[in-house]
């Protein structure tokens, strides 16, 4: 197998570890919040790849940067993230929009938006990644646990922009797909700790599959500016299992 050719498996490899991530938006309230707040968290971490036709794993360093404005009713959310694969460069940035109704409520309304960018480069091949997403659910509120309990469903259309650029020409390609998120999550906030879990399927409708995701976010606060935050995702694929374990320090303005 020529190197073009071996590179080009990497990338669609990485697309496929990839693909789901408009379901990374959804990291919406990893921190107590019970006023209005900034917080800002730097990560570090290892992220994990298993091919399961081949039964290779590949890990690599993972770096982050979250940024989120909260509210009881409003949250706003970035998250930038690099890591280097296999002599491949993946960079994403996830914008997340959440909107609740009323605070006091035991059951009330949500709604949620966010978009998805991705650019995966392994020369000659470059894969970018475009995928906004739609929510809608209800939240309903365990108060003598401490408890947030948020199932959903959301629709995205991802489109994939593929170019491969070689000495005598450029080849570019456009796919797009429908993709149909179904997941719960459950908040739990206590004091200074706070911890926020998440699982979900997304069903790609043109392509036939059906991926699943659990993600947890854990928060000890030290005081009410500082902590730390530790971040663990598993998602299963047809093709591939992925693991990713970020932490950083945790600053409340």
């Amino acid at each position: 197998m020529s190197v073009f050719y071996r590179r080009r498996a990497v990338v669609l490899s990485l697309l496929a570890l990839c693909a789901w991530n408009p379901v990374r938006a959804e990291d919406a309230d990893p921190v107590p919040h019970p006023t209005s707040a900034w917080i800002v968290s730097p990560l570090y971490g290892v992220a994990q790849n298993e091919d399961l036709k081949t039964g290779a794993t590949d890990s690599s360093p993972e770096y982050g940067l979250f940024v989120m404005y909260a509210s009881p009713r409003f949250i706003v959310n970035n998250t930038t993230f690099f890591t280097d694969v296999n002599r491949s460069e993946v960079w994403g940035n996830i914008a997340s929009v959440s909107l609740y109704g009323d605070p006091k409520a035991d059951l009330t309304w949500y709604l949620g938006g966010s978009y998805v960018w991705h650019q995966i480069t392994a020369d000659p091949v470059k894969i970018t990644i475009s995928e906004p997403l739609g929510k809608v659910g209800f939240v309903w509120r365990v108060r003598p646990m401490h408890l947030s309990i948020n199932p959903y469903i959301g629709y995205a259309p991802q489109t994939v922009y593929t170019k491969v650029s070689t000495p005598f020409r450029t080849i570019k390609s456009r796919d797009r797909s429908d993709l149909a998120v179904y997941g719960v999550s459950a908040y739990w906030h206590w004091r200074m700790l706070g911890a926020d879990a998440k699982y979900y399927l997304t069903q790609d409708l043109d392509h036939d599959t059906l991926n699943s995701t659990f993600r947890v976010w854990g928060t000890a606060m030290f005081s009410q500016h500082t902590g730390i935050l530790a971040r663990f995702e598993y998602t299963e694929q047809n093709t591939t299992k992925d693991t990713s374990l970020l932490i950083g320090p945790v600053f409340v303005f």
